[in-house]
């Protein structure tokens, strides 16, 4: 059965010998194979190859993201491995180990899976996989063998991971602290950091279904949080025009259904209404439009631009994930414009929130208490006036 998995996974491709190594632009290395082992498959972005005599199956692949590298991601990483072993033909596969090695001066994170062929039958075969961080990407290798081959296929495995030469090297990456250039900030959530360059085609996909934008840091600002594998957390920030008013405990109510039909139109009237919380120094909204698979949540605040906009996209469907990353980065968040960016409200708006939400304020009742003391004095000189004065008194 291990003979026919292995036929499976080469395909029809003619393996050949090489004796250089092997560029891969998409990668951004190159790759040694191990002594006696041939090319099957080479290509920009993925690699195969067999060696032992066709006993040892390799294969090289990315997926999007620079994931960190540790046992965490490793746990993400071993569950997919498992998920693709099963589409490949190999069935019942139960992870052994996941270790952390230093490899060709790089952190390498290696799972260790036991499998057998579909329907139990057959030896036990033994499945290797191994990242390592690339440059807004993540690299991928494994070995497949039969068990009573593992020792030669970690040793070959390891050895294309010692002698790899990554010229396009991981990127440093930006968390805590994001700003924009439309004259706001925040800190971004533990776990979470700024996409690299790389990475922005990818999450552009993602939010240009929620925001259209190129989020470029002098409108917005933006975070991910990724393992490597599948579709990350995202979140950004950006800029909407709102010519608005004061928005305090007092006026939420009002001015939160009216952000609803600003940012969801009709639809917005269906949705369940904005929780009051503060943003920074000031009162915002969190709405929650989506919950279900990939949750997503806006975030909503005035400032001298308009309003703040904060929008996430969760992974999965952890709902409390997604609420409690709008809950972290609310309290962080700073307005950098003149005087703090206080919104900029015209008198009018300031009168009509007085008049509807204030009505016993000292700025009403003054104004109100001097035009009734006006009409008192009026009517009270009229009363002391002598009722006959305007007759003619001459005869």
């Amino acid at each position: 059965m291990l003979r026919f998995l292995f036929a499976l996974l080469l395909g029809t491709a003619v393996p050949r010998a090489h004796a250089e190594p092997f560029l891969m632009n998409d990668v951004g290395g190159t790759l040694t194979l191990p002594s006696g082992f041939e090319m099957v498959r080479w290509s920009d972005w993925d690699f195969k190859a067999k060696g032992a005599n066709g006993t040892i199956m390799y294969k090289l692949w990315l997926t999007p993201y620079q994931a960190p590298i540790s046992k965490a991601t490793g746990a993400v990483f071993a569950d997919e491995y498992v998920r693709k072993l099963g589409n490949e033909g190999g069935g019942d596969g139960e992870l052994q180990r996941t270790e952390i090695k230093t490899l060709g001066g790089r952190d390498v994170v290696i799972s260790e899976i036991v499998f057998k062929a579909k329907g139990g039958k057959g030896a036990e075969g033994v499945y290797i996989g191994a990242a390592m961080a690339g440059a807004g990407q993540t690299i991928h290798s494994r070995v497949i063998s039969s068990k009573r081959n593992v020792k030669a296929a970690r040793n070959a495995l390891e050895s294309t991971l010692k002698t790899f030469q990554l010229k396009n090297k991981p990127l440093e990456v930006v968390s805590g602290e994001v700003t924009s250039g439309a004259g706001f900030g925040a800190t971004l959530p533990e776990g979470w950091r700024a996409p690299v360059a790389p990475e922005m085609a990818e999450v552009l996909k993602i939010t240009s279904k929620m925001w259209k934008s190129d989020l470029n840091s002098e409108e917005c600002f933006s975070g991910i949080k990724t393992t490597g594998i599948g579709e990350p957390e995202v979140l950004f920030a950006c800029s909407k025009f709102w010519d608005g008013t004061p928005v305090d405990e007092l006026s939420f109510a009002d001015i939160e259904r009216e952000w609803r039909e600003i940012f969801f139109g009709k639809a917005g009237a269906e949705l369940p209404p904005g929780e009051l919380i503060a943003v920074g120094d000031r009162t915002g909204a969190l709405f929650r439009p989506r919950d279900g698979e990939n949750p997503i949540r806006l975030l909503v605040a005035p400032y001298d631009g308009g309003l703040m906009a904060t929008w996430l996209r969760g992974s999965g469907a952890d709902a409390a994930a997604a609420d409690a990353a709008m809950v972290a980065i609310a309290p962080t968040v700073k307005f950098t414009g003149p005087d703090g960016g206080q919104p900029l409200i015209r008198p009018d708006r300031w009168v009509s929130y007085y008049l509807t939400h204030r009505p016993t304020h000292p700025f009403v009742l003054a104004p109100v208490l001097l035009i009734i003391g006006g009409i008192v004095v009026v009517a009270r000189r009229g009363r002391g006036k002598n009722p006959y004065d305007d007759f003619d008194d001459e005869v």
